[in-house]
């Protein structure tokens, strides 16, 4: 069965590859979503922790993710053992010794009843500044994790109460990034039974070719606010979530909050038929996306003060 349903991926590829760019009936990626869609069956693989269902599933879906729908263009280009690491020369950073204030075993709680789990599947993710790894590092100061603890505080500051994890969850296994940020998930929320909303922080990983390639991404996913220069930012939905209904209204209510308040800041919600990117575990599951590679990490970071202020608005009426 395992050798078929490589045949059957391996086919997809060379059809793939052949069909022409031109075509005006299907482009390749849509072809490959279908052919894996109706050629790569539900697999059980089994984790070596935990072989329940739930986890056999998830680990099958993250595998689907980075297949078909991740793109090439964000999948780390090195060898994940050797992703760089600058962890050690943080505290030369100011900005980052400000925000880890507070931060035990990469854990920071801001109140004693939390409402808020945010956590990062793609940990490494990087913005313009680090460029390694095709813009996955370890280095904290210019990825996802610090735009999570600028999140974290701006949260603070309106007083709803966080729970906020650095854990690396792709540093090892890029395939393996959401079983463990999933992990993570299960084994934070018990500890912190207020909790209801899990804010799982990304950016988008586009492609280009030329510097004017380059600075047109950039144009798309950031904007100036009162003589700022402030990432944009969009929610996702994963439509294999049981709670899909939930979800996706969830997503929406935020977005309609943000055209509303910052209506040059807010981009589209993205729908992914394939996927659930664990936002079925929480009352409240939310994907969101802050900036790209293209733009700098300074600019992310401005973006947290403006999503912190749409999530309280949405929170506090609801």
């Amino acid at each position: 069965m395992f050798k078929k349903r490589i045949k059957a991926i391996c086919l997809a590829c060379m059809l793939v590859c052949n069909i022409p760019i031109a075509s005006s009936a299907i482009d390749k990626e849509e072809f490959l979503k279908f052919l894996i869609d109706s050629s790569y069956p539900e697999t059980k693989t089994v984790d070596n922790e935990d072989t329940s269902e739930n986890s056999k599933e998830e680990t099958k879906e993250s595998d689907d993710y980075i297949k078909v729908h991740i793109g090439e263009e964000n999948v780390p280009t090195i060898n994940n053992n050797s992703i760089n690491s600058s962890e050690n020369n943080e505290s030369s950073n100011s900005d980052v010794a400000n925000v880890t204030s507070g931060y035990v075993n990469n854990i920071k709680v801001t109140s004693q009843k939390p409402r808020v789990l945010l956590y990062h599947t793609h940990s490494c993710e990087t913005y313009s500044e680090n460029s390694d790894g095709n813009y996955h590092s370890e280095d904290l100061s210019t990825s996802v994790r610090v735009v999570g603890q600028h999140l974290t505080n701006e949260l603070e500051k309106l007083g709803l109460g966080v729970v906020h994890t650095t854990k690396l969850h792709d540093n090892i296994s890029y395939n393996s990034s959401y079983s463990n940020s999933l992990k993570t998930i299960k084994e934070l929320l018990p500890q912190y039974p207020s909790v209801d909303i899990t804010i799982d922080l990304h950016r988008e990983g586009k492609d280009w070719t030329t510097d004017d390639g380059k600075k047109e991404l950039e144009e798309t996913y950031s904007t100036t606010i009162n003589g700022e220069k402030v990432a944009k930012f969009f929610f996702v939905v994963g439509e294999k979530n049981p709670n899909v209904d939930e979800v996706n209204k969830l997503a929406n209510d935020l977005t309609k909050i943000a055209k509303e308040k910052y209506p040059e800041l807010i981009l589209p919600v993205i729908k992914k038929p394939y996927g659930k990117f664990n936002q079925y575990v929480a009352e409240n599951g939310i994907l969101v996306e802050i900036g790209s590679n293209a733009t700098s990490v300074e600019e992310a970071k401005a973006a947290t003060k403006y999503v912190a202020d749409v999530l309280n608005t949405y929170f506090s009426q609801n």
